[in-house]
């Protein structure tokens, strides 16, 4: 892959914000091993699940990684000489990734297409990191988001990233992500699991394990139709994407109630983890119960030493969605 040759030796100290928000200069995000009952599988299964904690990086989500590839194709890119404006089209992490990092590569701004139902913690915050908004909602026959963002990405002094296309979301994920939970299993990994909101996650988990290790299976995670989990997309608006994320991913819906109870449940447990993480949490359990019911499946699952090793991405923070939490759950989620 393009880009600087990693550097081994994580720092504390940064000499510039470019430096301070490059992935090479960063210890991977930390590896967590899920307790029961949060691990529903009883000790003699030896099902280990991990939970990649994505959310603790330089801009608090898991588009640290992508937002920084992309802005440095950019950077070096001919087509871009002259702008001073980045465009994209988020659910809002992505937008919070670009503004915090895109005056480090010499960019004046960052204007967004955002969701009309933005959560409301996540539009001040986007407000306060100076982001340009735009709200949406995709109506049949008219323009998307990804669509508006392109076409303004088109006029003078504007670039769009286009997160939805560009390698470099992928690529930061294979090389990042997906490379750093190898590493931190020791090879040992035999499932990873994401959510599929613009599959840069996957596609790039993918592309590593394809020829790293074949027999990792990879889940996909995405929202049920007539449900909404934010930085996800159902079946329906995943025709949007251009990359080709189908080939090779388990795919599994997930309901929004049950994804904001599986993320109150993990932040009970001590882990400050998002509604898309209790997708990932939701999804995955629900892909190995599958499994289970299948003894040869099952059996595939397992690695050389005989265990089953699964890693889910946690996304983002729950801080954000404060908001939603109350008006999604019942009062016996919270009673528990």
């Amino acid at each position: 892959m393009n880009g600087p040759e990693k550097d081994a030796s994580p720092q504390t100290v940064f000499m510039s914000l470019q430096e301070f928000f490059d992935p090479d200069r960063h210890a991977p995000a930390p590896l967590v091993l899920l307790p029961p009952p949060l691990n529903p599988f009883p000790p003699e299964e030896k099902v280990r699940i991990f939970a990649k904690l994505m959310y603790l990086s330089p801009t608090l989500n898991l588009k640290w990684a992508p937002a920084f590839e992309m802005l440095r194709r950019a950077l070096e890119s001919e087509g871009t000489v002259g702008a001073q404006r980045v465009v994209e089209a988020s659910s809002g992490n992505m937008a919070l990734a670009l503004a915090l990092q895109s005056r480090a590569f010499g960019f004046s701004s960052v204007s967004s297409y955002v969701p009309a139902d933005l959560a409301l913690v996540k539009k001040e915050l986007l407000h306060l990191a100076g982001v340009n908004l735009t709200f949406c909602t995709d109506v049949p026959g008219e323009p998307s988001a990804i669509e508006k963002a392109r076409s303004q990405g088109a006029e003078p002094d504007f670039v769009n990233l286009a997160q939805y296309e560009n390698p470099g979301n992928p690529e930061a994920h294979a090389r990042w992500t997906a490379t750093g939970i190898w590493e931190q299993t020791q090879g040992s990994l035999t499932v990873f699991c994401g959510g599929l909101g613009t599959t840069g996650t996957l596609v790039g988990a993918r592309n590593v394990f394809r020829t790293l290790a074949p027999k990792v299976q990879l889940v996909g995670c995405l929202c049920a139709p007539g449900h909404a989990v934010p930085g996800l997309r159902t079946e329906e608006r995943l025709a949007q994407i251009r990359f080709d994320w189908r080939e090779g991913i388990h795919r599994v819906e997930v309901e929004t109630k049950e994804s904001y109870r599986a993320s109150l449940k993990l932040i009970r447990s001590g882990l400050l983890a998002g509604p898309s993480s209790g997708v990932g949490l939701v999804g995955l359990i629900r892909f190995l119960e599958k499994c289970r019911m299948d003894p040869d499946k099952w059996s595939s699952l397992r690695n050389a030493a005989g265990d089953i090793v699964a890693s889910f991405i946690c996304g983002d923070t729950p801080h954000l969605y404060i908001d939603k939490y109350s008006t999604i759950l019942d009062a016996a989620d919270f009673a528990m």
